[in-house]
């Protein structure tokens, strides 16, 4: 197995357009001593747009919502750790293996007693299985994944991994690998099954892929992404409005630094920026996954004196917060509410540099 190159060290933030406008400011102070407050807090506001106080905003929706139902307890178990634990999960079918220029996984379908929201199904992806041995083997073969996938088929077991919240198959899930669902298990961590702990963990990286979402489409889903939530009894009513949907990118990324935190299982939550490719930044809110080489660097990062440390390209799996879905239930009371700062970014480290 090709072993990942280290992460470039992290980059300054880039700055934007807004900085000209900073310099007339301040250029002023000298004529009108009065106005010193006023430009203070322009030049701040210029300089950095706190993602950690964001202001919801009205986006335009020209298309029906994807709508989806999640059980209120479930977000607050996903609110708590970034990898969480589900057990009773009943595998039904599984994918090939899949190539390096696709995504490099294996997926599995299931459905969940512990999980009962709408649609039920689930997905969960262990990460580069083509480029992987599996465990206790010295060399990847796609032979060794498919008799695994085959041995846990119609078996109920136990997996941890990050619940992605993402409604890209709601509907048309005709293949048992891919049931009509709104959550992934995605990194797929561990399984267990009769006695025996299976760990992918070690495969959560970057590798050799950028992704299959292009950079317009990308940006579409960062800067037009919005979401509002209603109460139904015990389930979580979501209404999710954006253009084209899709699964991992490459973006430029920068962590505000104080609001890295451990999640107390030795995984990180943090808030940051995507810089956009005309250099303006969108607010959003990102995890990294414990046993991840990015996971390993969040510790540095706080050691790090700038407030808003620069990560460069970073390989991305969009999803929505369950941190933010709670946060919108907590004020809805059967109204419609619109979330804050929805999207979370799952982190997986920077892709090798093409050879």
């Amino acid at each position: 197995m090709r072993k990942a190159r280290g992460t470039p060290p992290p980059q300054p933030p880039r700055t934007t357009r807004k900085t000209a406008r900073v310099g007339a400011l301040v250029s002023m102070l000298p004529l009108a001593v009065s106005m010193l407050p006023a430009a203070g807090s322009a030049i701040r506001t210029a300089r950095q747009p706190p993602p950690t106080q964001p202001v919801a905003v009205a986006r335009p929706r020209t298309a029906a919502p994807k709508e989806f139902s999640i059980p209120i307890s479930n977000l607050r178990q996903w609110a708590s750790t970034v990898v969480v634990r589900m057990p009773e999960v009943k595998i039904e079918g599984h994918s090939k293996v899949h190539r390096q220029e696709a995504d490099c996984e294996l997926h599995f379908g299931a459905h969940s007693n512990a999980y009962k929201g709408i649609p039920p199904g689930l997905v969960l992806e262990p990460m580069n299985v083509c480029r992987a041995p599996f465990q206790g083997e010295e060399e990847q073969r796609d032979a060794d994944w498919i008799n695994f996938a085959k041995r846990i088929n119609n078996t109920v077991v136990t997996v941890t991994g990050v619940p992605r919240i993402w409604p890209e198959h709601l509907t048309g899930g005709n293949e048992p690998s891919n049931p009509n669902h709104a959550i992934e298990v995605h990194p797929l961590m561990t399984v267990e099954t009769n006695g025996e702990n299976f760990d992918f963990s070690a495969n959560v990286s970057a590798g050799e892929y950028r992704g299959g979402v292009g950079e317009p489409t990308a940006e579409s889903i960062v800067k037009q992404t919005a979401v509002t939530v209603a109460t139904n009894g015990e389930l979580a009513d979501i209404a999710f409005f954006s253009g084209r949907i899709g699964n991992f990118t490459t973006l430029e990324l920068n962590v505000e630094k104080a609001t890295i935190a451990s999640d107390g299982a030795g995984s990180f939550r943090m808030n940051g920026q995507v810089v956009l490719s005309d250099g303006t930044t969108v607010p959003v809110r990102m995890v990294t996954a414990k046993g991840s080489p990015i996971n390993d660097q969040m510790e540095d990062l706080k050691r790090r004196r700038s407030a808003m440390v620069g990560l460069g390209e970073v390989l991305v799996l969009f999803s929505l917060s369950p941190q933010a879905l709670l946060d919108a239930v907590s004020q809805s009371n059967g109204t419609m509410v619109e979330v804050v700062m929805p999207l979370q970014l799952i982190l997986f480290g920077a892709p090798e540099p093409d050879a």
